[in-house]
């Protein structure tokens, strides 16, 4: 099957019938934006795209995640630099356990990427060579990313309740959170100490700096008003007659070095 002229980009729908014809109930879905396969085929048919005469997908330029709150599906952009073509793939797999095979071993890019995905959106990919976070450290609650992500289950808290690796002895999470009185992140304390310069900056900006600055009023002298440091060494300027002899002196001596004319002669 020769696929038509349509572009630089490949629809779904063609696509599909590709991959339909190689790997039979593997394709869940198919528009003309997308066609998406089961995560449990995602690697046999990224192998095909690349592998393929006519689609020539041999260059991944991106995967991404897409949380629907009942499933995931795992989009990747892939391109045949030969051809000068584009589409799009995706992997559906479930919102509970989400799981994605690797396609690292077709695509050397996905490595770091997958990487992402796992950290931020918490889908985990099979086969991957060195699957562990690389924003968040590991252990830290829930991926930000997800649309639940502020209402974990279990009455879990998103945040900074520990600082990274300091978990209880003996354990790699924080079992403590979901109790009432369990640990909480410290409030940011407020500036409340003098700010200098403070008036100065509010006059010029017109008082906007003061709306629920909370600081001091005090201002700082301006530089050229301040005394010099008493540490600082005292360069004393010479006496305006000292100045002016030394000056006398200089011409007198420059010039009894000029030659006399009659010499010269």
């Amino acid at each position: 099957m020769t696929l038509p002229n349509r572009g630089r980009t490949i629809p779904g729908t063609d696509v599909a019938t590709r991959i339909s014809a190689a790997f039979p109930d593997s394709v869940i879905e198919a528009s003309e934006a997308s066609v998406t396969v089961r995560a449990e085929r995602l690697a046999e048919v990224a192998s095909f795209l690349r592998d393929d005469d006519e689609l020539d997908c041999k260059y991944l330029n991106c995967i991404t995640g897409i949380d629907w709150l009942d499933h995931f599906d795992v989009a990747y952009v892939l391109s045949s630099l030969a051809k000068n073509r584009t589409l799009i793939l995706e992997a559906r797999t479930s919102h509970d356990d989400p799981v994605v095979p690797s396609v690292s071993h077709v695509w050397q890019g996905a490595v770091l990427q997958e990487r992402e995905i796992y950290d931020l959106m918490g889908i985990s990919f099979s086969g991957h060579p060195d699957l562990k976070r690389v924003f968040l450290w590991e252990g830290f609650p829930g991926h930000p990313l997800r649309k639940d992500f502020l209402a974990l289950q279990g009455g879990y808290k998103p945040g900074l309740q520990r600082f990274p690796y300091e978990f209880p002895e003996g354990q790699r999470s924080y079992p403590n959170l979901e109790q009432p009185e369990g640990p909480r992140a410290p409030s940011v304390p407020r500036l409340v100490g003098p700010l200098p310069g403070q008036r100065q900056a509010e006059e010029i900006s017109g008082g906007q700096l003061a709306v629920g600055g909370g600081g001091s009023t005090e201002t700082r002298t301006p530089s050229h008003d301040r005394p010099p440091p008493t540490d600082a060494p005292q360069i004393e300027a010479p006496d305006a007659a000292e100045a002016s002899s030394e000056s006398q002196t200089e011409q007198t001596e420059a010039v009894s070095d000029t030659p006399d004319q009659d010499e010269q002669t």
